[in-house]
């Protein structure tokens, strides 16, 4: 081969080399730009994604009208007490039947006909084969096990034994976890019937439900110290069903800890109002350490259902988030100024 055809042969090999890496060069920079171009993109949508959902969790602002009496209220809750099969669980039904327990739980008949839910929820005690608590999304039933009205009563009875408590101390604790379960349970059925978004573990979002709605709702002729022991006696079953060693399963379960689960309903108490319930710093009850964040964790709680529940409240009701501030706020007076009154025999 001559030395001119060989630099030809040489010179279009270049070329061609120089060529695909020229193109390779431009292919690039449009793939970059493309790729530059899709990810603003995707950002743009997901901030946008972002903002309608932050905005779905805003407060709204309901306009006050003058015809409020005139306009449709919420959907009325059912109540129910299913006759038990097995005698044992007799004293138990006739307990809730006859004292209407679940017609006499503050904090549901607060909230009953004041949300515009899809369905009713059904409140019902009844025989369920064990110790047992739920929510049922198919019947829209929110169910209170005799069986575990039974261990509470026993509950109540050691814990009266042991320290030496009046002998209606168990009637008291059943009363106060009674109340506490249910509404936990009412967190459950809210959140299915109105597809309420929840972040981190459902568990613990009704436990602060149920204790926010407990010292939002708490009964008016209760006083504070009531309050505060209703709270206490539901924390403590928490601690009764804990045995302080843990497994795999324990740890991966849905539920907190009951230690976790007591120390949380403790902070949100004191966080609520850090001057009337000191005494669960300085009995021991909360650490300093977790009691100093905890009113800013109970107004972000408070506030975050207040906010989630708001777009629900039936017309009848409507209110904006200051509104209901000061609502709670009245009906705190109102509730300290029952339980301070004197009256004549």
């Amino acid at each position: 081969m001559s030395t001119r055809l060989l630099i030809v042969l040489l010179s279009l090999a270049l070329g061609v080399v120089s060529g695909a890496f020229g193109y390779s060069l431009i292919a690039g920079k449009r793939q970059a730009a493309a790729l530059a171009a899709a990810r603003e993109e995707g950002r743009k949508a997901a901030e946008k994604a972002m903002a309608d959902d932050m905005a779905a969790l805003k407060p709204v602002s309901f306009a006050k009208t003058a015809d409020a009496e005139s306009k449709a209220g919420g959907v009325q809750f059912g109540y129910e007490y299913v006759k038990p099969k097995n005698a044992e669980l007799e004293p138990y039904y006739k307990l809730a039947h006859d004292t209407d327990m679940l017609r006499h739980i503050p904090e549901v008949q607060a909230i009953d006909g004041m949300l515009m839910l899809p369905r009713p929820i059904n409140y019902v005690t009844a025989e369920c084969g064990e110790v047992n608590a739920f929510y049922s999304p198919e019947r829209n039933e929110v169910v209170m096990c005799y069986e575990t009205m039974k261990v509470l009563e026993q509950r109540g009875r050691e814990l009266a034994a042991h320290n030496k408590l009046p002998d209606t101390y168990a009637q008291q604790y059943l009363d106060a976890n009674f109340r506490f379960i249910l509404l936990h349970e009412t967190g459950h059925a809210l959140i299915t019937l109105l597809e309420i978004p929840i972040t981190g573990r459902e568990e613990d979002a009704v436990d602060q439900l149920a204790t926010t709605l407990m010292l939002r709702f708490a009964g008016l002729n209760e006083s504070t110290s009531t309050v505060t022991e209703n709270l206490r006696m539901a924390s403590n079953w928490f601690l009764a069903r804990s045995t302080g060693e843990y497994n795999l399963d324990a740890y991966a379960d849905q539920h907190a800890l009951g230690e976790q689960r007591y120390f949380n309903l403790q902070c949100l108490l004191y966080g609520s109002d850090p001057a009337r319930y000191l005494s669960i710093v300085t009995d021991g009850d909360l650490p300093e350490s977790r009691a100093q964040g905890c009113p800013e964790e109970s107004r972000r709680i408070s506030s975050s259902w207040l906010r989630l529940l708001l777009p629900y409240v039936a017309p009848k009701y409507e209110m904006t988030e200051e509104k209901a501030n000061r609502l709670f706020k009245q009906r705190e007076i109102e509730r300290v100024r029952n339980t301070d009154s004197s009256y004549i025999r």
